[in-house]
C-alpha cells in the first residue's frame, strides 16, 4: 500500500502567539504529571451569521470556567495561517499561558465549492496548539491521509488522497514534538484528519493509523498522542484495534467501558469519530466529551474530546 511521504524538520520555528490579559477562572496547568489536552473539529471558526456556523465562543467561554487551561490543542479544518494566528492570539488574550501553533499548510487550495462564507470553508487544513510558556517547538512531520486509488467509486489500494476536483488539503495532518520544560520530557501530538465517506476514506482507516503512528514514532518522545476526526468509527478497517496494538489507549473508551460508547459521547451526530489516543503513557483523568450542555449550546459541529494524559 501506498505510504504518506513524512517530511522532518528539526529545527526551531517562530511561535505564532503574542501574550495578553489572562482569564481570572482558570490557571495554568502546573503539574508535572500530566497534560492538560483538548481535540476539535473547529468548522473553520464559522461565524453564527454563516451557513453551517457556530458560537465557537461558547466553547472558549467554557475553557475559561475550567480549573487549568488546555496545554495541547489540535483542531482540524482551520482555515490557514492568518486564522491559526488569530485564534492563538485570542487564547493568549483570554486564557491562562500563551499559546502559539503550527499548521499542516499555510495556506490550504480551494474545496471547490462556492461557500456563503468565502475563503474561510473553503480552505481548510489542521493545526496543533500548544501552550508555549511551558512546551517549546523541537520538530515536525506532515503527510497526507488515504483514500482508494479511485476515491469516487472506492476501488483500488489505498494512498494518498489527491482527487483532482478539490484540494482536499484538510487531509494534510501534521505531527510535532515538544519539550515539556516543567516535567523535562518531550511530547509528540498529531493532529490528523482523513477523507470523509464520499471519498471512501473510512475503507482506508487501517493504513491512516498505521501512517499516523509511523508519524509519531518518527519524531519520538515519551508521550505520543495522535488526536482529530478520522471519519471512522472503531469498526472501520479494523483501524481501532490496530491503534490498540500499537499501544495507543483510548480515554473515552476506558471511561464507557469498551470500544461502542453511549450517544453521549457521540463527537458527530450519531457516530463516534473524533479521537485522543495517547501511548507511552500513565493513563488518563479528567476525561469527557464536551456536549452541548456543558458549553450552553452548539460551539462546533463535532464535539471536543479531553482528558488530562499522564507521563
Amino acid at each position: 500500500m501506498a505510504r504518506g511521504l513524512l517530511t522532518v524538520a528539526l529545527t526551531a520555528g517562530a511561535t505564532l502567539a503574542i501574550s495578553g490579559a489572562q482569564a481570572a477562572q482558570a490557571e495554568v496547568n502546573s503539574s508535572r504529571d500530566h497534560l492538560v489536552v483538548y481535540d476539535n473539529n473547529i468548522e473553520n471558526l464559522l461565524p453564527a451569521s454563516c451557513a453551517d456556523g457556530y458560537l465557537y465562543d461558547r466553547f472558549l467561554a467554557y475553557l475559561k470556567k475550567q480549573s487549568v487551561s488546555p496545554d495541547v490543542f489540535t483542531i482540524q479544518q482551520i482555515s490557514d495561517i492568518g486564522q491559526l494566528n488569530a485564534f492563538t492570539r485570542r487564547l493568549s488574550d483570554e486564557l491562562p499561558g500563551t499559546y502559539a501553533g503550527k499548521i499542516a499548510i499555510a495556506e490550504p487550495g480551494s474545496m471547490g465549492y462556492t461557500s456563503t462564507c468565502g475563503k474561510m470553508k473553503n480552505q481548510q487544513t489542521n493545526a496543533v496548539i500548544y501552550r508555549s510558556d511551558r512546551l517549546t517547538y523541537k520538530g515536525a512531520t506532515r503527510w497526507r491521509s488515504d483514500a482508494p486509488a479511485n476515491p469516487e467509486k472506492g476501488t483500488g489500494e489505498c494512498r494518498n488522497l489527491t482527487p483532482t476536483k478539490t484540494s482536499q488539503d484538510r487531509v494534510h495532518n501534521i505531527a510535532v514534538r515538544l519539550h515539556d520544560k516543567l516535567a523535562d520530557k518531550d511530547v509528540t501530538v498529531a493532529s490528523i484528519h482523513w477523507p470523509t465517506g464520499k471519498w471512501h476514506g473510512p475503507d482506508c482507516a487501517g493504513e491512516n493509523i498505521s501512517e499516523a503512528n509511523q508519524a509519531v514514532d518518527r519524531l519520538g518522545g515519551t508521550l505520543r498522542i495522535v488526536a482529530g476526526d478520522t471519519n471512522a468509527t472503531t469498526g472501520r478497517a479494523d483501524w481501532w484495534n490496530r491503534a490498540r496494538g500499537y499501544g495507543f489507549r483510548d480515554p473515552i473508551a476506558e471511561k464507557c467501558g469498551g470500544r461502542v460508547c453511549t450517544k453521549a459521547d457521540n463527537t458527530f451526530g450519531e457516530h463516534r469519530i473524533d479521537f485522543l489516543l495517547a501511548k507511552g503513557g500513565g493513563g488518563f483523568t479528567g476525561v469527557a466529551t464536551v456536549t452541548e450542555a456543558m458549553t450552553g449550546g452548539k460551539y462546533s459541529q463535532h464535539r471536543s474530546v479531553t482528558a488530562r494524559v499522564k507521563y
